[in-house]
């Protein structure tokens, strides 16, 4: 029987006229992939900090940039131009030599790169014949050099290799590379998360928005958690690692033009539960952008000029009611589809309206009848409300009776509601998003 790397490279892995430039290939188990768009200099900051993890890790580990845009008029001339000096920049690392026309710091950088034991390839998917098509994105440059990678490894699919995801502006620590490693050995994953936290920016306008959106986006996982979802884990690109194996599973990246890291973790999460890689993190940038339709760059952006900051969370009632949802499911599995409907209206009227639209009561008896042990039922359950459902319902239940509502209000309700003994000695008050912030981290600590 064909291993699940082989079929996956056999039936559905990326054709097209890419490939690995790369001066060696020999040896490599593992690939941290890194799509780059007009990421000149921030990549070299990025390839660098990879470059100051240990030798034994970088010797076994292929660092592949995806350089990548659009044809024009689809791409914009300067991040074309932009493309052009990142190629020529790998290329002059993969030859171990500097180049003209960038300053002194960066070609310090450069020599610390060419010096230590990184492991360099590029994929040119930005040059006149090699570009992206007109609407694909970012999911399908990270597929490319995943697919690319992922060929290296066929045959081998039990010795554990790992396809790592980074993004070009995100910093790592010196450790990164063995911390994760190492969890894959211990725990058997196919997939995993590793901790974040965004970097300070010097514009105070910047840091406010970055801080207070990393604040929403940790709330928001410790909410799903406190509705005992399996889905409760962040989804952010620069942070998923996976098995090759788990990757060939699942189909590979999805080719997206935004939330591929979403889509390709909710997934893995029907598999296996998503880890969480301990003893390090990595550093994304606080910029904004908007070259994505959402995200954290495209929040940033709307924070800066709409100040959404009292409206951007999701009203704590939501992750009770979900989470009274899937207790009654895991709790009464074999009940008739009709009674639970009952039962969901009176945890709340909003939740079976939703049930009732994505057809839950056809799904379910469905489930039922295909998967009669009560634990394949439950797995079934949640493979069907994934986090792509939950998701959707968390924005019913907002547009229908629960409107998002202020950080401060949000952060305390929920306090309250996972038993945290100590809020209220933490009184918030008008808090800065610094103080907001930390007041979820505590929160995840107490989870």
């Amino acid at each position: 029987m064909k291993n699940h790397i082989r079929k996956y490279l056999e039936d559905y892995a990326e054709r097209g006229p890419w490939k690995l430039t790369a001066k060696s290939l020999d040896g490599i188990r593992h690939a941290v992939v890194i799509p780059a768009l007009a990421e000149y200099p921030h990549l070299l900051e990025t390839l660098h900090s990879l470059a100051r993890n240990s030798p034994e890790e970088l010797k076994k580990t292929l660092v592949v940039c995806v350089v990548n845009n659009r044809a024009f008029p689809h791409a914009e001339p300067d991040d074309i131009a932009n493309n052009r000096q990142t190629l020529a920049i790998l290329d002059a690392l993969l030859k171990k030599t500097t180049i003209g026309g960038i300053d002194d710091e960066h070609n310090e950088r450069m020599e610390d790169i060419i010096n230590s034991s990184i492991r360099l390839a590029y994929v040119d998917a930005s040059s006149a014949g090699l570009e992206l098509p007109e609407k694909a994105g970012v999911g399908l440059a990270r597929k490319i050099g995943m697919d690319l990678s992922l060929s290296l490894t066929a045959g081998i699919e039990e010795e554990g290799n790992i396809l790592f995801c980074l993004d070009a502006d995100t910093l790592v620590e010196p450790n990164y590379l063995l911390q994760v490693t190492r969890h894959f050995t211990r725990k058997q994953s196919l997939s995993a998360v590793v901790p974040f936290a965004h970097r300070k920016s010097p514009d105070g306008s910047i840091q406010d928005a970055i801080t207070i959106y990393e604040a929403y986006l940790r709330y928001y996982v410790i909410g799903l958690k406190h509705a005992r979802s399996p889905y409760a884990f962040h989804t952010i690109g620069s942070t998923i690692v996976s098995s090759a194996r788990g990757y060939a599973m699942v189909r590979g990246m999805p080719k997206r033009l935004a939330a591929e890291d979403f889509y390709f973790l909710n997934k893995l999460a029907k598999l296996q539960p998503v880890g969480l890689v301990e003893g390090t993190a990595v550093y994304p940038s606080p910029r904004h952008s908007s070259r994505t339709p959402f995200g954290t760059g495209k929040q940033v952006g709307q924070l800066l000029t709409k100040g959404e900051k009292e409206n951007l969370f999701y009203h704590p009632e939501i992750f009770t009611i979900i989470r009274n949802w899937l207790i009654l499911i895991e709790q009464n599995p074999y009940q008739d589809g009709l009674e639970i409907l009952r039962q969901a209206k009176m945890i709340d009227p909003t939740l079976q309206a939703y049930l009732n639209e994505i057809g839950f009561l056809k799904a379910w008896e469905k489930l039922k009848k295909n998967f009669p042990l009560k634990s394949n039922l439950i797995r079934q359950f949640h493979a069907w409300f994934d986090g792509l459902a939950t998701f959707r319902l968390v924005h019913y239940l907002t547009e229908q009776r629960y409107p998002k509502v202020a950080a401060e209000t949000a952060i305390q309700i929920l306090q309250r509601k996972i038993g945290d003994e100590k809020a209220e000695k933490r009184p918030i008050g008008h808090a800065s998003p610094s103080d907001l912030l930390e007041q979820v981290k505590i929160m995840e600590r107490e989870k």
